[in-house]
């Protein structure tokens, strides 16, 4: 451990930090204190009196007691230890030391600058230019990355920057465009599909993009049973007659087969998380824990991303700063906003929603149709939304906002509840609720457990860390579960990954008979040619749902984000997170 380490750990066991005040402790306190040998502690005291650190003095004989005196400026040497953490991305370390009890208040707002300054958009002069780095905070840690099983929505964000696929779906359009292929077509009969290939595309280590990259990344799907697997099922075989043509040749007729999202990996580079390459506009250089950074690929087919680096800081909700692209040291009446003009509020409705559904893979009071229908009448959505003030949401009837803007919602009341409870099988048995973590959720649960109580269900709660989330736990334990689906731009790929993607829980909680329905019906909405008669057929599918009561929709959740004028190149994902490749900052960043 490096010397200045060393006295940042012995500082945070002192119970004085104040220069200039002797306060005794002995080499046995320190040993503990620096978790090595009596010997080690007194060649470190050493080093440390020849630094200028402190004053050791030894006690000798009996009576007489050790002391330590602190020379340096204490405030300095942890504002420099704390920069240092960051700067070596130990971001874990440096909360730990912003949040440490022993901290004085003087030296706790200097850190607190200093990490509030870490955030949004940063200039960082280098040897040879300058970087211009864009930071964000985020609270929840981070899931897999892996295209292959990736099943968050931020995560799915983060992946579209590193990989790209064949094509793209444009939502303005309703039509795909360009992407690693450049045109595409399909035989009269849509079994056989041709995609061709740009040429000269690089992947991240250098090599260029052929049809041997795309084969290797649909067979991974295969091979490691993906949930995305379903996507591809259909594939009897792949030709690449050259380098830059691929041709998918399928057992049945399919018309969404466009629809297809594999992000393509090359097939000469062993997958590794943490190394992730792909023919984005940004390249995987580190993933930790506490750190996910993207740096700009100056090979990219397409135009450079104007930004050079991004990082996606885990962060704790105490350390969260409340702004997701913020400007440092811009306050609101500088002449940097002045001449931007107002900021700008973006208002962004999330296509998906929030909604229970029942675990019919567990035995339980879940499988009685009078049970489900009392539980429905508990989960009023008008009245949650306007109970817990959540006025930014809107009552749902579909997993699309607009679908359900068309919808009534009748008030539904305790008393109906009570009388379908009375019908059912229900015992006074514990049912387990399980749902996401995080306050809201927290918030959300325990509005429906107050409301159980009321007519005699004891409703039992669980929160789900993601990691919970994507085990086995709740498929085992829970009777019920709340959670959210968020739909990625191509709105139907992502209405048939609710039911098909093998992560979601509508998918986990059908039983084998349940799911043998849904997926002869789905079967039958991939042979459609047209999007509206999939739509329509989708749609049918939905409110089959809804009238069994599989599944209950409860709301719609839109965000209002704030964006400093001088912020340019705004566009945004299905997931409500800005393309990083196309952002830019009109000449105000801070400098590092």
């Amino acid at each position: 451990m490096k010397s200045h380490e060393h006295f940042l750990q012995m500082l945070l066991g002192l119970p004085e930090w104040e220069p200039g005040l002797a306060q005794r402790i002995g080499i046995k306190e320190l040993s503990e204190l620096l978790c090595c040998t009596p010997r080690n502690v007194k060649l470190i005291l050493r080093k440390w009196e020849k630094e200028g650190l402190l004053k050791w003095q030894p006690g000798v004989g009996r009576g007489h007691h050790s002391t330590l005196t602190i020379l340096c400026d204490v405030g300095q040497f942890l504002s420099d230890s704390f920069q240092q953490l960051l700067a070596e991305g130990s971001i874990r370390e440096a909360v730990e030391l912003l949040q440490h009890k022993s901290l004085p208040v003087n030296v706790k707002l200097r850190l607190h600058e200093v990490w509030n300054a870490q955030f949004g958009f940063v200039a960082e002069e280098g040897e040879a230019r300058r970087q211009d780095v864009l930071r964000i905070p985020r609270e929840r840690a981070f899931s897999t990355v892996d295209p292959a099983f990736v099943a968050v929505s931020a995560e799915s964000h983060f992946i579209q920057q590193i990989c790209h696929t064949l094509i793209i779906f444009d939502p303005a359009t309703q039509s795909f465009r360009p992407q690693l292929a450049h045109a595409w077509e399909s035989d009269r009969e849509m079994t056989s599909w041709t995609f061709y290939l740009r040429k000269g595309v690089r992947f991240h280590h250098g090599r260029v993009l052929t049809g041997k990259d795309v084969a290797y990344t649909v067979q991974r799907l295969i091979d490691l049973d993906s949930p995305y697997r379903w996507q591809v099922e259909d594939i009897a075989s792949i030709e690449h007659p050259d380098d830059y043509t691929i041709i998918f040749h399928l057992r049945e007729p399919n018309g969404f087969f466009l629809h297809l999202a594999v992000s393509v990996l090359p097939y000469d580079v062993p997958f590794s998380e943490q190394a992730i390459v792909g023919t984005g506009p940004f390249r995987m250089m580190e993933f930790t824990e506490d750190r996910l950074v993207l740096g700009a690929f100056d090979d990219y087919y397409r135009e450079r991303a104007i930004l050079d680096r991004v990082e996606i800081w885990r962060v704790t909700a105490a350390e969260q700063t409340g702004m997701r692209y913020q400007l440092p040291e811009m306050p609101a009446s500088s002449s940097a906003t002045r001449e931007c003009g107002d900021s700008l509020n973006i208002e962004f409705q999330e296509i998906g929603c929030h909604y229970m559904n029942f675990n019919f893979r567990k035995p339980g009071i879940q499988h009685d149709f009078a049970f489900r229908q009392a539980i429905k009448h508990l989960l009023d959505p008008v009245q949650m939304i306007a109970e817990l003030k959540k006025e930014h949401y809107s009552p749902a009837g579909s997993f699309l906002p607009e679908r359900s803007r068309q919808m009534t919602f009748a008030p539904s009341t305790l008393e109906e509840a009570a009388a379908w409870l009375q019908k059912s099988a229900y015992q006074g048995e514990a049912v387990a609720l399980f749902y996401g973590e995080g306050k809201k959720c927290e918030e959300e649960a325990k509005w429906l457990q107050q409301r159980c109580q009321q007519i005699g269900i004891r409703l039992e709660l669980r929160s789900m860390t993601k990691a919970e989330f994507l085990s086995e736990l709740p498929d085992r334990h829970a009777d019920m579960c709340m959670m959210g689906e968020v739909l990625q731009r191509d709105i139907e790929l992502g209405l048939i990954e609710v039911y098909k993607n093998k992560c979601t829980m509508v998918h986990r909680f059908l039983d084998d008979e349940k799911r043998a329905r849904m997926d002869e019906r789905l079967s039958a909405v991939l042979s459609l040619g047209k999007r509206d008669e999939r739509m329509e057929a989708l749609a049918k599918i939905e409110d089959e749902l809804k009238d069994e009561l599989w599944l209950l929709f409860i709301y719609h959740a839109k965000r209002i984000d704030r964006y400093h004028p001088a912020l340019r190149g705004i566009t945004l994902d299905s997931f409500g997170w800005i393309d990083f490749s196309k952002l830019w900052v009109k000449s105000f960043v801070t400098s590092l």
